[in-house]
Formats: C-alpha cells, structure tokens, sequence
C-alpha cells in the first residue's frame, strides 16, 4: 500500500489508481407544507418502490446547496427557495461512508417528476410516515422529518 493515510493505492500493471477512502457526498431536502412532508417514491432497482427525499450525489466541484438546488429541479421539476442546511448525517451504507447534507426550504412551482427515476411523489404527515417505515429507504427518514419539523420556521 502506497500514499498517505486515508488513501488506498490500486495496482494493476503499469497504472496506479489514488482513491480517497470511499466517502460520497449526497444532498437531500425535506419540504414541508402544511405539516406534511414531500416524499418521493424511486424506481432505481436497489431501492424500487421505496420513499425517501428528493435528491442525490454531488456532481464534482459542486457544492452540498448547488447540489439541492439542481436535484429538485431535475427530479422535480420546481424551483427550490431559500434552502437551508439542518444537518449533515454521516451514514454507512453497505460499506460506503456518506454525508448526508440535509436542507429544508421550499418549492415554488408544478411538481413534474422525473419519471425516469422516479415512481410517484406524495404529501405526508408525520404521522402516516411512522406508519410506512418499512416502506422508507432507511430509517434516517424519519430523524430528518422530526429534526426539519423541528426548526423555527
């Protein structure tokens, strides 16, 4: 093993390849209205029919709000407003380290969704959140719920 610490050195012959320890940075965003939170349902195959927030990866140079920003408007269709960032969560996640960059704000705008990557949105209380947890990506959901509610407004 080569290189400084937190990095792992592959070789194959004649070419080195640096990656840092597997970390990736995702933005997510909880949009309440009226009480109730904006879900929405995948169709990517690892987590089909499975509800979550919308949005995704960070593309590289891009940071964790330009992230929010682009991803509602690609999964979405709508303009995010006046995001702002309640947490980062770190997760592991079938051996993978994640920054789970965690905004809320608002939309402004028709949803549209993506219907290549997605299913079907949904307005939820907290409530009926609790009630489909084996229907979330993951348990985390519903922290992010009960944090983001949790904020003055």
């Amino acid at each position: 093993m080569h290189g400084s610490v937190g990095q792992v050195v592959l070789q194959a012959p004649c070419l080195y390849v640096i990656m840092d320890s597997m970390k990736i940075s995702i933005s997510d965003v909880v949009i309440i209205e009226d009480n109730k939170v904006l879900l929405v349902q995948e169709k990517k195959q690892m987590a089909y029919a499975l509800w979550n927030f919308p949005g995704g990866k960070l593309e590289p140079g891009e940071t964790a709000e330009q992230a929010a920003y682009r991803e509602i408007r690609e999964e979405l269709n709508v303009d995010l407003i006046n995001p702002k960032l309640v947490k980062t969560y770190p997760v592991q996640n079938l051996g993978v380290n994640l920054d789970l960059n965690t905004f809320t704000g608002s939309i402004k705008g028709n949803i549209k969704i993506k219907d290549d990557e997605l299913l079907a949105y949904g307005w939820f209380s907290l409530e009926s959140v609790e009630d489909m947890k084996d229907k979330l990506r993951g348990p985390i959901i519903l922290e992010q719920i009960r944090e983001a509610l949790a904020l003055p407004n």
